[in-house]
């Protein structure tokens, strides 16, 4: 194949989309195009998955968007339930371990960093208005409603669907290690084995369960849905996407994506996120059955 020719269009059955920097543009919008594409693709009798970091109440609102409905992949993978029209149900959970999120409460207790704890579709904070800020970052990014608590410690021994430690971003050439580089590399070094530590924003370092993965997640629901992983067609652009581009029957990586997410993709879009890139390689690549 030629240096980054399009793949030979296939009858793909289910679409799995991120939404951050892939489906929207950076105005959190999906564009016209790209939503008459996936409505094409829905009426078809295709299966549409959007796949996020975000919690699942914050990934319903584009189906009601795009007018359709379908399965959700939520939190990076660690929850995928089913449709609206089926009930919600759950079809993959799985939790960090509560050691885990244990030390992540006492050491963002200890230290003052802000951190994200979620459990059971909510999403709770230590109330501290000296750090007030990285949760209102946080809402003005996703739309997560926050519940504040004046401390995490009762919620020890639970076992969070994940956890996001939100701090500033690091500025190159200027180390400190309260900024969220510096600090993936401590936690990496300490948990790399047994957790899954991601970079996702420039803000956040994410923690999940080793196992817990948008291709997990893609793999279980296309089971769920009987489509081969042949027929399945993925969209990212940021490395917690990069299972997800890997384990579908193609992935594309849209042109914004990091370098590492492109190399990894079977084909990468000449558009941006900010182009249409999803509508415009659902056109090139999916034939009807």
């Amino acid at each position: 194949m030629p240096m980054n020719a399009a793949p030979e269009p296939r009858p793909f059955r289910l679409i799995a989309l991120d939404l951050d920097g892939t489906l929207l543009n950076d105005r959190g919008e999906v564009s016209a195009s790209d939503a008459a594409a996936l409505q094409g693709f829905a009426r078809s009798g295709g299966v549409v998955v959007l796949a996020s970091g975000r919690m699942t109440a914050n990934i319903r609102p584009f189906y009601d968007l795009l007018g359709i409905d379908g399965p959700s992949i939520g939190y990076n993978g660690a929850l995928a339930r089913d449709s609206r029209s089926a009930g919600r149900g759950v079809i993959v959970e799985t939790p960090l371990a509560a050691r885990y999120a244990d030390e992540l409460v006492d050491y963002t207790r200890r230290e003052r960093f802000h951190l994200n704890y979620y459990l059971n579709e909510q999403l709770y904070a230590r109330d501290d208005a000296g750090l007030r800020r990285f949760a209102d970052l946080y809402s003005q990014q996703t739309g997560a409603r926050f519940s504040f608590l004046p401390d995490l410690e009762r919620l020890r021994g639970r076992r969070p669907t994940k956890c996001i430690l939100i701090t500033d971003p690091t500025v190159p050439g200027r180390p400190d290690l309260r900024r969220r580089d510096e600090l993936y590399e401590v936690w990496q070094a300490r948990w790399g084995e047994e957790v899954t530590v991601m970079r996702t924003n420039p803000e956040y370092l994410e923690f999940y369960h080793r196992d817990a993965s948008k291709a997990n997640a893609l793999a279980a629901v296309a089971e769920h849905y009987g489509i081969e992983r042949s027929l399945t067609l993925a969209f990212g652009d940021n490395y917690n996407d990069l299972s997800m581009l890997k384990w579908a029957g193609c992935g594309v990586a849209v042109a914004n994506a990091a370098s590492g997410v492109r190399a990894g993709a079977d084909w990468v879009s000449p558009l941006t996120n900010e182009e249409s890139a999803v509508g415009d390689a659902i056109r090139r690549l999916v034939v009807s059955a």
